[in-house]
């Protein structure tokens, strides 16, 4: 009896072991989920450090566009989830010349991972990772190429090599956006001025030749993940959806 209750004590912690050994736990800046076993993980090489109670016109104009040549993105749905997002944090919705401040937003990849794309995005990661993303950090954001920038990319190159290491490519999905944050500039100066006896003062507005902005943030932003035994359209919705909730956390 012992030795049947010793063999199936041994059985049991050998059974333990290999699950413990199957269930990743997180790895670098990825994230695993445990229901699914996916791993995700997101990079940005800057960042963007505002609050809407900041701006005497805090209202927010929006432009998105697509350049990555995937189809599947909906702008217009996209727009609006955006829109609802900024207004919530307290900006105003604007759709015409009114705003005074500006969100462009360039979906730049949308793809299965490319190794590739290591060399094109510093801030992923690759042997020149660190120095690219600490200049594009320090252009932006106002690190310098061996601070926040830099531990960005090289950590980020360590993690999407753990994920190609776990999962083969066409399992990998990667969303890359270009967010351009800025404050717009005066654009308008007093033409004339008008005063009768007994009459408000009037004053009339005239544009000048062009708008500018005084203040520009520019930062990439990338979500990634990948799993076993789900398809392609699974993985990249979930990207997708995990990059429009960073771009709404931008500012």
């Amino acid at each position: 009896m012992s030795m049947s209750i010793d063999r199936r004590l041994f059985l049991a912690t050998g059974l333990a072991v290999a699950l413990g050994a199957c269930q990743r736990g997180n790895r670098a800046d990825m994230v695993v989920d445990p229901k699914t076993d996916r791993m995700y993980g997101m990079r940005s090489d800057s960042s963007v450090f505002t609050d809407s109670s900041l701006f005497p016109n805090r209202r927010l104009k929006l432009a998105l566009r697509n350049m990555s040549g995937d189809q599947v993105w909906d702008l217009d749905a996209t727009r609006e989830r955006l829109y609802q997002g900024y207004v919530s944090k307290g900006y105003e919705r604007s759709d015409g010349n009114d705003f005074g401040l500006k969100v462009d937003l360039n979906v730049v990849r949308s793809q299965q991972f490319d190794s590739d794309m290591m060399a094109q995005f510093g801030f992923l990661g690759s042997a020149g990772g660190g120095l690219i993303g600490g200049a594009a950090g320090g252009a932006i954001g106002g690190a310098t190429g061996t601070g926040v920038g830099g531990g960005i990319g090289m950590a980020s190159g360590a993690a999407l090599g753990i994920l190609a290491g776990y999962f083969t490519s066409d399992s990998i999905y990667v969303v890359i956006t270009e967010a351009i944050f800025a404050v717009r500039r005066n654009a308008s100066r007093p033409r004339r001025v008008v005063t009768f006896d007994g009459s408000p003062r009037v004053e009339e507005w005239e544009e000048s030749s062009y708008g500018s902005f005084h203040r520009v943030h520019r930062v990439l932003i990338a979500n990634y993940g990948g799993g076993r035994g789900v398809t392609q359209t699974e993985i990249a919705q979930d990207i997708r959806e995990r990059q429009i909730r960073s771009l709404i956390s931008l500012i």
